[in-house]
């Protein structure tokens, strides 16, 4: 199953989001990016929240547009009341006191003039979490696999 990741941001950081899911999608992760995907008719609110909890985790960028965004405001409230794995992406030189709720949080910092090295770094881990989840998928099916068997065993010997 894919490692979901949405993409919480303000849409004048237009440039850094598509480097960020260009680099996430190489590196097999599926990113979600709400304005890419349009439902006509459909409540903006509603398709955010829907994706948010269907993604395994948020990435936040915190770019001066970022921080300003009332909705990366309402999507991280929303990802932090599902305790869902919130990775702050946060532009140099931003003040710690405008991380808000992601203040005790570690992120990764990021140069706006050369943001490469932290997509990669942020890429590598979400990679990272993608591996976890798959191990965790492949142990649950060898379980299942595993009580199926025994309760085949248990079935068959009543007989």
């Amino acid at each position: 199953m894919a490692y979901k990741v949405f993409l919480s941001h303000s849409t004048r950081d237009q440039g850094l989001v598509v480097a960020l899911a260009n680099v996430l999608s190489k590196f097999g992760v599926q990113p979600f990016v709400a304005e890419w995907y349009l439902t006509p008719g459909e409540k903006l609110e509603k398709k955010i929240l829907t994706q948010i909890e269907a993604s395994d985790c948020v990435l936040v960028l915190l770019t001066p547009n970022g921080i300003r965004s009332n909705w990366v405001q309402q999507e991280v409230g929303h990802a932090m009341g599902l305790q869902k794995l919130l990775i702050p992406l946060v532009e140099k030189g931003t003040s710690a006191a405008d991380l808000a709720a992601l203040q005790s949080r570690e992120y990764i910092e990021y140069d706006a003039r050369e943001p490469k090295e932290a997509l990669v770094k942020a890429a590598t881990y979400l990679v990272k979490q993608r591996m976890r989840k798959e191990d965790r998928e492949k142990a649950l099916l060898v379980a299942g696999g595993i009580t199926a068997f025994l309760l085949l065993l248990l079935l068959g010997g009543n007989r």
